[in-house]
């Protein structure tokens, strides 16, 4: 049960996570929760390379920049793997 925090943007596609909390301003964080993606929130990660990061959060898939993405921070444990 030792679970760690990384950035959205560190995390490989296919893993998930436990959002933990969002390093940003009042905008950034009222658009997110807008979204769905708030503390707390379960998330995955569909896609991560060249550009926009694509997560799933409540059966939503949500489009962040690079830079909102890093911002994010989730709990992830290491040691889960996904059936």
């Amino acid at each position: 049960m030792d679970k760690k925090l990384f950035p959205v943007t560190s995390l490989k596609e296919g893993k998930e996570g436990v959002i933990h909390s969002i390093s940003g301003g009042l905008s950034l964080i009222s658009r997110l929760a807008g979204m769905g993606v708030i503390p707390g929130a379960e998330i995955e990660v569909l896609q991560n390379n060249r550009g926009p990061v694509i997560v799933l959060v409540n059966n939503t898939r949500v489009a962040l920049g690079r830079g909102q993405a890093s911002k994010i921070l989730v709990a992830f444990d290491p040691s889960q793997k996904k059936g």
